[in-house]
């Protein structure tokens, strides 16, 4: 599945089923921090049985695979960490329409989105958001706009996943995570310029840092 909407970023999405079988195939062009971190959650999802930790060590080693696939990352050299550890392409291997990438995962989900602005995105399943957790960021328009939805419904469930995801891929483009803060008026800015897909059960929130005049979103399943 493709959605096309512009050319300035592009958004792919994969499934951990994808790899399932095809680890020792594909370890050799990851590079070693993505690796490492597979290693080291899978060797302890298997010590103790927990299905969860095998699940997130395939989406570490899938997003480390995507890297290589889209963008031809394969080793550290070619990514350097912000000082929040945001992961970004070493100057010497950026491209005008490659400049900047941020990934997402969640469930059977990787999301890679790359562009030629700074980037952010999120993916987060609506029936895991928490609305006792999520109102610690919200505004009161946002928490007033949803005492319109019926507490606990799909529609209010989407609703609150879209402010959870939109508010996270704003804080992963400028690149301090949850550690940062910024005013309302400069996260009102972000806001508009988010765009948003929904996926199964699930929400994926896209924005970059200036205007989205192009976009396309790829899906591979």
């Amino acid at each position: 599945m493709v959605w096309k909407i512009n050319n300035n970023c592009q958004i792919f999405i994969e499934k951990t089923d994808s790899i399932a079988g095809r680890q020792k195939e594909i370890i050799p062009h990851v590079s070693a921090y993505y690796v490492d971190k597979y290693t080291t959650i899978s060797e302890k999802g298997v010590k103790t049985g927990s299905n969860r930790l095998c699940g997130t060590a395939n989406q570490e080693l899938l997003a480390g695979y995507m890297l290589y696939k889209y963008l031809g990352i394969s080793s550290d050299e070619q990514l350097v960490r912000n000082e929040h550890g945001k992961p970004e392409i070493a100057a010497g291997y950026k491209n005008e329409s490659a400049a900047f990438f941020n990934l997402a995962h969640s469930g059977p989900y990787v999301v890679l989105a790359i562009s030629d602005r700074l980037v952010g995105v999120d993916i987060e399943h609506t029936k895991r958001m928490s609305y006792k957790v999520a109102k610690r960021i919200m505004r009161k328009a946002q928490l007033d706009r949803l005492e319109g939805f019926e507490n606990e419904s799909d529609a209010f469930q989407i609703e609150l996943t879209k402010y959870w995801t939109q508010y996270e891929a704003i804080m992963k483009l400028v690149g301090t995570g949850f550690s940062g803060e910024l005013d309302d008026e400069t996260m009102e800015a972000y806001e508009k310029r988010v765009v948003f897909r929904e996926l199964e059960d699930y929400v994926i929130a896209v924005v970059t840092e200036w205007k989205i005049e192009k976009f396309l979103v790829f899906v591979s399943i």
